[in-house]
């Protein structure tokens, strides 16, 4: 487990009413200052994959803290 995840706000394209919190992990990230450095090319590898989402907010936090994986 990592000690620090992305946490990400994300809503549906075709419904921007329907969002969730989800959390995507970063691999040996272990504090804010190196998950802020890494997230945005994660998160840009995220949103590619997911065509029918959007990404309205993001933060780092401690791994556990709240959202669901992905």
């Amino acid at each position: 487990m990592n000690a620090i995840d992305i946490l990400m706000t994300i809503c549906l394209l075709s419904d921007p009413k329907a969002c969730e919190q989800r959390t995507l992990p970063v691999a040996e990230v272990t504090s804010l200052a190196e998950c802020l450095y890494w997230a945005q090319p994660r998160i840009a590898e995220w949103s590619t994959s997911h065509p029918k989402y959007r990404i309205v907010r993001w933060r780092c936090a401690k791994a556990g803290a709240e959202g669901e994986p992905i």
